[in-house]
């Protein structure tokens, strides 16, 4: 480079300067390579901004490898690379990382940055640098109120253990009381019924069964003579539904248990029906009707709480 291309160069940074452009930090260009590193300041507050300024000089002739990046630890940021511009001898390159720490309060370490030439004949190393970290609120002054008489203690885990164990044992406790038995209060039992009443009423369902084909006045008649029978045997303990009229009627003459009328009132009904079941008689519907009144007069006239056994 001749002397009148290094005067040209300078005078362009001068004038560069002087319209309000950077300028390079150094008052003569260094003779091969050089980095320089900058700080903006040295304290700033957490997630603050601050400039990391480097400065690049490489002599003209000369391949330089250089390559900025946000430092790994501790920030974020971003990277600006400035056009290069002559500087005498060589070529003046800037780069700004403006940056944001992310990390502190605290002493936050700048690793050094280098540039070295592609040949391998020289090497530019920035020192390391030292950024304090302060608090956001260490400009807030004494202005400041404490309000730490108002903060919640965490407390430990166990306690919440303890707590919610105790709460469950709440549910449970009232979850019992209010199902256990109370004071007086009889615990409900099935009332059996009384043998008349399940006579009754199975009679009652048999008293509009249909009636009009020979099978259906059989099944009538079979029907009725159980219901007499489950009743004689849950009322005076006689074995009805196993044996035979015959049989029947020989247990019941032989025994104190009912009245004579209601032996012939029971005699006359069981002939009846057998009449209908073994000879295949088919009544009209006033025997019917008359079958069936036996029935039930039979057990009006013995339920449990009128009759009383007269003997014969």
């Amino acid at each position: 480079m001749t002397q009148a291309t290094r005067v040209l160069a300078l005078l362009v940074v001068l004038l560069a300067s002087a319209c309000g452009g950077p300028r390079p930090p150094w008052d003569k260009a260094p003779l091969t390579l050089d980095l320089r590193a900058t700080l903006s300041t040295s304290t700033v507050p957490l997630l603050g901004d601050v400039e990391l300024t480097l400065d690049l000089f490489a002599r003209q002739d000369l391949e330089v490898e250089f390559a900025a990046k946000v430092p790994d630890k501790g920030f974020a940021g971003t990277v600006t690379d400035l056009p290069p511009q002559p500087f005498e001898h060589g070529t003046w390159r800037r780069t700004v990382l403006k940056l944001r720490p992310i990390e502190g309060p605290g002493t936050l370490t700048i690793a050094p940055f280098s540039a070295k030439a592609k040949d391998g004949t020289v090497a530019a190393t920035t020192p390391e640098l030292k950024l304090e970290v302060t608090s956001l609120l260490a400009e807030a002054g004494p202005g400041l109120e404490d309000h730490s008489e108002l903060l919640v203690p965490r407390w430990p885990w166990w306690w919440w253990a303890v707590g919610g164990a105790a709460v469950l044992l709440l549910v449970l406790f009232l979850w019992w009381w209010r199902r256990r038995p109370q004071p007086g209060a009889a615990s409900p039992t099935e009332v059996p019924l009384p043998p008349h009443v399940k006579a009754q009423r199975a009679l009652a369902r048999l008293r509009h069964e249909p009636r009009t084909t020979p099978a259906q006045i059989e099944q009538f008649y079979v029907q009725v003579s159980l219901v007499l029978r489950v009743y004689l045997e849950e009322r005076f303990g006689l074995h009805a539904p196993e044996r035979t009229t015959e049989e029947f009627l020989q247990e019941i003459e032989g025994s104190d248990r009912m009245a004579v009328d209601q032996n012939l009132r029971l005699k006359r009904f069981l002939g009846q029906c057998d009449l209908v079941k073994f000879a295949a008689m088919v009544p009209g519907e006033d025997v019917h009707l008359e079958t069936f009144a036996l029935a039930e007069q039979f057990v009006e006239a013995t339920r449990v709480d009128r009759a009383q056994a007269v003997p014969a």
